[in-house]
Order: C-alpha cells, then sequence, then structure tokens
C-alpha cells in the first residue's frame, strides 16, 4: 500500500485516474470519519487529505506520494467546488478567504501547513505541473516504490477526457443520488486542468492576500509571485530536490563560519537581536541539509555551539512533534469516545472543537517549553561535548578554524582582540556619529572603537541598506568590493493582514485604546524618533479639525530625555501605551490608520516594513534608508516640519481613494523583502569574501 496524499484539488484524482486506465491499478480513499472503505489498506494506493499523524494505520514505513500544486490554483478550485457542488449559496470570494486563512487547522491544516506536514513524511514529491504536462514520466517515478506494470498508453487519458466522460473516480458518489448527478458532478469537479488558473480568478487584492499568508512555503516550493517555476535554492531546498529527484552534488569541503550571537541572551527584543534571531532563523535550513556545504556555528559568552544543534529546540518545527502527536493521540481517543456517546448530528462539530482545543494546547505547550530544553540539555551534556569538539575560548581560533567570522554589531568586537580572523561587520547605521547626542557616552565610544578595529582588520562591512553604505564611505576610504548591501526583513509570517475582527477588538481592550480610528507610532520613547513632533502634528491636526474622533497611539517603552512628550495639548486623544508585546504588534499595525515614523535617521526601520505587511500606510522622515525602502510606497514628510507631517495625516484621514490604493502598494513593497532573500544573499556574500580572501 502506498499513500497518495496532496491538499484537495491539486491533482489527485487525475492522478488516480491515469493509474487506474494506463497501469490497470486501483485505489481506495482514507478520510478519517467519512465513512472510508473498511478495506482501503487492500489497495495498492490509497488516496487522502489528512495531515500525516491522522493517518490509519500511521506507520512511518508505509510509503507515501505527495502531490503539490500551486496553491492558488488549489485554493480556487477548492473555493468554486464548494460554490458549485456542496453549498450553491455560498459565495466564491468568501470560500476562497475561509480556505486561505483555515482557522484554527481546519481545511487539514490549510495548503501551507499540509505541504510543509507531508515534506516531513513523503517518499516522493510529484507536481501537479508537471504531471499534466508529461504524465507518463512523473508516474515513472513510482517504480523507485513499487514494481508498476507496463503501461498501456494508448488508453492514456487528457484532462477533458475525465471531464466529458465517465471516470473512475471523481464522480462524487458520496453525494450523488444517481448516475446523472454523478456525471454532472464530474463536469463541475475537474474545472480546468491547467497550470496557474488562478490568474484569470483572482483580483489584485485576494492575490496579495494569498500571497501574505502563504509565502514562504509557495516558494520553497518553487512557485513565484507572479505565476509560473522557479529553479530551487540548492542551500535551502535541498529536501524539495530530493523529493523532486533532482540531484544535488556534494561539496569538496565544508565552507565554516562563525556567528557571534551574543544579543540572543540579551533580555531586550531590540532591532540588533530582532536582525539575529531572524537571520539565524533563515540560515537553519542549509545546516540540516546532511551533504551541506557550510558549516555555521555561534559564538555564545566564550563557547562555541553549532546552529544546527541550537536551532533545533528553537527553530525547528519537529521540535513539536513528541508534544504534538501526544495530544494528537490523545484527540484520536476523545473522539473515539465521543462517538460511542454523542449524538451523530453533533458528533462532528464537537470532534473537531476537540481536536483543534488539544493541538491547540499541545503546540503552545510545546513552544514554550522548548526555549528551556535546549539550555538543560547543555548543563547535562552540551557542554562537555562543546569542549571535545572545540575550543572553549576565542583564542583557539588563530588556528584557522574558521573561513570566517560574522560579528553583527561592532559593539561586540572585544572577545576577538589578540585572534587573527578574516571578518564580515554588519552594520546597522552610524547614528553614534551622526546623532551622537541622541546616544550616551559610552555607547558611542564603544561603537566607534569597534567600527575601527574592524577597519583596521580589513573587514567586509554588510550593510543594510544603500544609505548605511553611503553614509560610511563618507568617512572612511574603504574599497568597493569590501561593501556589501543586504536587506533585512520583517517576519512575512507574522506581519500580515488580520482579517480576523475579534482579534482587533481584544488587542484594543488589553491597551486601552478605544473603538474608531487611530495613527499608531512605535520606539522607544527618545529623542531621535521624533515623536515630539508628531504629536504637535498631531495636536495641530485636532486644532483645525476639532470633531476629529482620532487618536494617537504611542507604543514603547521610556528611553531617555522623554518628559517633553508630556506636554500635551489633547491628552484624552492621545495614548501612551507603554511596552507592546511583540504577538501584539501586528493587531495594532493592522488597526492603525497609518504607522507615523517620522524619525530623523534609520539605518534600516523595521517598523515601517513591518506595518507595510500588514497593509497599513506609513507616513515616514524623508531621509536616510527610509526613502529607499518608502518612495513611491508611503507619504514622506519633514521631520523638522510638524505641518508636513500634519497634512499627511490628513491625506490620510481625508482621501480614501487615495489609502486604499497605498495600502495595496504598501503590501505589495513588502513582498520584496524576505528573511529567505535575506539568508540567500548573505551566504553569497560569505562564500564571495570566503573565495576573495582564498585568492588573496
Amino acid at each position: 500500500m502506498i499513500w497518495l496524499s496532496s491538499f484537495p484539488r491539486s491533482g489527485n484524482t487525475f492522478l488516480r485516474n491515469v493509474l487506474f486506465e494506463v497501469y490497470g491499478l486501483e485505489s481506495s480513499s482514507f478520510y478519517e470519519g467519512l465513512g472510508e472503505p473498511l478495506n482501503y489498506t487492500d489497495f495498492p494506493f490509497v488516496k487522502t487529505h489528512m495531515r500525516p499523524f491522522e493517518l490509519i494505520p500511521d506507520a512511518l514505513d508505509i510509503p507515501a506520494v505527495y502531490i503539490v500544486r500551486d496553491g492558488r490554483d488549489t485554493l480556487v478550485s477548492m473555493a468554486y467546488q464548494r460554490k458549485d457542488i456542496y453549498e450553491p449559496d455560498s459565495n466564491f470570494r468568501e470560500n476562497f478567504l475561509e480556505a486561505m486563512i483555515a482557522a484554527e487547522e481546519s481545511y487539514f491544516g490549510g495548503w501551507s501547513l499540509n505541504v510543509q506536514d507531508w515534506l516531513n513524511r513523503a517518499s516522493l514529491l510529484l507536481r501537479f505541473e508537471d504531471l499534466i504536462q508529461d504524465p507518463i514520466a512523473q508516474l515513472s517515478r513510482l517504480s523507485s516504490l513499487t514494481n508498476l506494470p507496463d503501461p498501456n498508453l494508448s488508453k492514456l487519458p487528457g484532462f477533458d477526457d475525465l471531464k466529458f466522460g465517465q471516470p473512475k473516480y471523481g464522480r462524487g458518489k458520496r453525494i450523488a443520488l444517481n448516475e446523472e448527478e454523478e456525471l454532472a458532478i464530474v463536469r463541475k469537479s475537474f474545472r480546468k486542468g491547467k497550470a496557474f488558473g488562478w490568474k484569470e480568478e483572482l483580483d489584485r487584492e485576494l492575490q496579495n492576500l494569498f500571497w501574505s499568508y502563504h509565502r514562504n512555503t509557495m516558494e520553497k516550493m518553487g512557485y513565484s509571485r507572479s505565476g509560473g517555476l522557479i529553479a530551487p535554492e540548492k542551500d535551502f531546498d535541498y529536501q524539495v530536490m530530493k523529493l523532486l529527484g533532482i540531484e544535488t552534488e556534494v561539496p569538496d569541503r565544508k565552507m565554516h563560519i562563525l556567528i557571534e550571537a551574543n544579543k540572543l541572551l540579551m533580555h531586550q527584543n531590540d532591532g540588533i537581536k530582532r536582525y539575529l534571531l531572524e537571520l539565524l532563523k533563515a540560515l537553519y535550513p542549509v545546516v540540516q541539509n546532511p551533504d551541506s556545504r557550510w558549516q555555521i556555528d555561534l559564538f555564545l559568552k566564550g563557547r562555541v555551539y553549532s546552529l544546527k544543534d541550537y536551532g533545533k529546540n528553537l527553530f525547528d518545527a519537529k521540535k513539536n512533534e513528541n508534544h504534538f502527536n501526544r495530544f494528537a493521540k490523545i484527540s484520536k481517543l476523545i473522539r473515539g469516545f465521543l462517538k460511542q456517546f454523542v449524538p451523530k448530528s453533533y458528533r462532528e462539530k464537537f470532534t473537531q472543537l476537540v481536536k483543534q482545543a488539544m493541538i491547540k494546547v499541545g503546540l503552545k505547550f510545546a513552544k514554550y517549553i522548548a526555549k528551556f530544553v535546549y539550555f538543560f540539555e547543555r548543563l547535562k551534556s552540551g557542554k562537555e561535548q562543546a569542549k571535545e569538539n572545540f575550543e572553549a575560548q576565542l583564542g583557539g581560533l588563530e588556528m584557522g578554524t574558521y573561513d570566517l567570522v560574522h560579528v553583527p554589531l561592532p559593539q561586540h568586537f572585544e572577545p576577538f582582540r589578540g585572534t587573527n580572523n578574516r571578518y564580515l561587520l554588519t552594520l546597522h547605521d552610524l547614528t553614534h556619529r551622526l546623532f551622537s547626542e541622541y546616544h550616551t557616552a559610552n555607547n558611542v565610544q564603544k561603537a566607534e572603537k569597534g567600527l575601527q578595529f574592524f577597519i583596521k582588520e580589513q573587514a567586509d562591512i554588510l550593510c543594510v541598506s544603500e544609505a548605511t553604505k553611503t553614509d560610511l564611505i563618507k568617512d572612511e576610504v574603504l574599497s568597493e568590493d569590501r561593501l556589501h548591501v543586504v536587506y533585512a526583513a520583517a517576519d512575512n509570517q507574522k506581519f500580515r493582514p488580520n482579517l480576523n475582527k475579534n482579534k482587533g477588538l481584544y488587542t484594543r481592550t488589553v491597551y486601552g485604546i478605544p473603538e474608531g480610528p487611530f495613527f499608531f507610532t512605535l520606539s522607544t520613547l527618545e529623542p531621535r524618533k521624533n515623536l515630539i513632533n508628531t504629536i504637535k502634528a498631531f495636536d495641530d491636526l485636532l486644532d483645525e479639525f476639532p470633531a476629529l474622533d482620532i487618536h494617537l497611539v504611542i507604543g514603547g517603552k521610556n528611553g531617555w530625555k522623554s518628559k517633553e512628550l508630556m506636554q500635551l495639548r489633547h491628552k484624552k486623544q492621545i495614548i501612551f501605551t507603554g511596552f507592546i508585546d511583540e504577538s501584539d504588534l501586528p493587531i495594532l499595525y493592522n488597526e492603525a490608520e497609518a504607522l507615523c515614523y517620522v524619525s530623523h535617521y534609520e539605518g534600516f526601520g523595521l517598523p515601517p516594513l513591518e506595518a507595510m505587511a500588514c497593509k497599513t500606510p506609513v507616513i515616514y522622515g524623508n531621509n536616510s534608508s527610509m526613502k529607499e525602502l518608502l518612495e513611491n510606497y508611503g507619504l514622506p514628510a519633514d521631520p523638522n516640519d510638524t505641518d508636513s507631517i500634519k497634512q499627511q495625516m490628513q491625506k490620510i484621514l481625508f482621501d480614501k481613494e487615495f489609502t486604499l490604493e497605498l495600502k495595496e502598494k504598501s503590501l505589495e513593497r513588502s513582498f520584496d523583502f524576505s528573511w529567505r532573500k535575506a539568508a540567500i544573499e548573505t551566504l553569497a556574500v560569505y562564500e564571495k569574501v570566503i573565495i576573495k580572501n582564498t585568492q588573496a
């Protein structure tokens, strides 16, 4: 027996019919709780849309073929199937959005989660787009799992043959009353049978919403935003390449990278820590490949740990697997018990609620426990292993252990004094020089010492924006080949449009934000962020339009020199939330009319990008990297001119057509940035620097 698994509407039925017509192989199906045939395990192939842990039997030695299709095509087809067959009164758009969101892991987990689960379980991967182009070539790959009979190519059906004929599978026998209804269902069920038909069905807004929710998995599976297939990234997509049968080269030797990572141990979650954490998370899949050409280690408090070990407990989805499976099995037992005692009319909904609750609790439990597991494991055995595998002190690195040492913050230069290494420094900004009045004297001194150390060491410098690079070469004589630009990004799994208004109401209540529109600003309360002029502009707006029902919400903890911010004229309409939990940020971005981020200077500017990823317009300071990221995608304002800021606030409030267009443009601009892209480009910089140093 072989599982034929897929997310619904991915071509599974087409595959079953080809197997039957060309090879004479029958198949059955398994959908837990829907009255599956009792003898389904006797068939050579069994179709399912269930997730791996839901299978019966769930033995891992049963081979599985997973069929994947562009998620937009699957959801379009699913939305029409529901409208045309199951619920004629339903609305296509609402059906699409419901399946796209897959709240509480409905719709077989949703497209992305279903795909990700099966990548870790499948023996073979078939792409629908390849399958319909050359079915025989794709089905011949099944010979690695089973002995296929000789094909009868004369019986190979085309998609139209199935749509307008009487196929063995896909006739809707579960819901049809007679053969005539079955054939009517066939006509509706086999819709187009072509790749990338979604372009004819989805408007701009739906395309953007889908990409914001499923971008990561789509790119991993080789689907582009514009439509079409893209080549996999050999360092990141080795798992997909292996399942697709694409051969990969085994490198002659690994390139060894050490990343200074002490920022991870600091309590405050500032921009530098988020940069480091997200970069490591994006690089983690690279080191999971046993044939990877990269060995990436982390330097933490004088010791060295492999990213593979460190990431296993912080980033790897498998860290939840044991907890997840336990809760899933308990859920199965409870559902079985309920079948004995709960009336049939209530059973389906009740068991689904139980399942959702158990999974949700299990994952949440695993999430928080996993953060502690790594450190306790290290206390037991990790320290001894670290001593055995690496020199505990950095002095050991003088022996040439690493091809490159990456330091994400110049202030962290001190442990590297006296060592002999090749360095790559990430430079986020030069505010310690350009706006020294906005820093403590100690931080200015330490940042400058660190920068000069790495310049003296002939380090390559990775800038997070062209603006930062430009600022650097104004003051320092550096060769162009030592300077690199790789943009940071927002976490696009977290920051995206929110379509659940109940979440917005709840989060507003938590932070004391009343109903109605509000402008949002986010930063530590300090002079460089220019909050005082934002507040003055808001005051001027209310003076001019006293009847406006609008608030200014200022999120962030108190910094230094913030007393002036409290000199407010319209106190009742200005809300200081204090520290905002990161999990609440996406909701507040979504609820806001716009993000006001009229800073005097930014090396990159992460909050504006996070806001744009939530489809929220940004009023930004027309300077530094903000021009680079936001020009033509936001509303520029002069940080020193409160009237300029006020005018842009008015534009957001009173020009609704402009604002709606700006929302779409903001979201589309956010698609230009991702941590996957940043990690790919960072590895390219590593390789370039290593080759250059080798040839020197």
